[in-house]
């Protein structure tokens, strides 16, 4: 799918990854939303670099990723200008572990610390094992978080690392990334109308007697 280049020119999108397989997704979040138009920040845990290292993020980005070993009170690299800095807070992959923490409000890293400074819609895309994300408990914390703030997108069933198939694997970036597009580009005015979008001649009924049309010759 074509994506154009200015749809979110302007927008700033801070991105958190978490400790999971399905962070090497991010990497082409991170290149779809810097197409489109969008600069991007990145927040990584100590659990994702793990899998990768920050210079990947930094070297598509074109900024320097905030973890918990180089955040600066001297300047503007820590979770507090950083929250203030973006317009949209996407948290990719999101694990269990940090699912739970977020909906207990715990901040014991610099990620967490920032998804809790950050006022507005919160963006999330859960990873995790079937057994993981079908536990009631995280089924509770995703309910926790729907409620407050967080935007949850959902899991898909494919072949999960561990070599089971089942629920759990990330949404695809492209997903992540109309997400996030929806989510910037929301326009208030239309917020809770309902739209009805013809083509041809149509006749939308009022009551029993009166109807709404348009002229049309019925060609499209």
């Amino acid at each position: 799918m074509v994506v154009s280049a200015d749809l979110l020119q302007g927008k700033k999108i801070l991105l958190g990854v978490t400790g999971s397989i399905a962070l090497y997704k991010s990497l082409e979040l991170v290149r779809l939303l810097n197409k489109a138009g969008a600069e991007v920040k990145v927040i990584m845990s100590e659990a994702s670099k793990k899998f990768i290292a920050p210079l990947s993020f930094e070297a598509l980005s074109s900024n320097m990723v905030l973890d918990d070993t180089n955040e600066s009170w001297a300047n503007d690299h820590n979770h507090i200008k950083a929250t203030q800095w973006a317009d949209l807070f996407v948290i990719a992959p999101a694990t269990a572990n940090t699912i739970a923490k977020l909906a207990n409000a715990i901040a014991d890293n610099i990620l967490l610390e920032s998804a809790l400074a950050y006022p507005n819609l919160k963006i999330i895309a859960p990873s995790a094992n079937t057994n993981m994300i079908n536990n009631p408990i995280t089924k509770a914390n995703l309910k926790m978080l729907a409620i407050a703030n967080y935007e949850i997108i959902d899991t898909q069933t494919k072949e999960l690392a561990c070599k089971t198939v089942g629920d759990g694997a990330m949404a695809e970036p492209m997903e992540i990334f109309w997400h996030c597009a929806k989510a910037l580009l929301r326009d208030e005015f239309w917020m809770d109308r309902r739209v009805i979008v013809t083509g041809g001649g149509t006749i939308e009924k009022i009551d029993d007697v009166r109807y709404l049309s348009n002229f049309s010759s019925g060609k499209m």
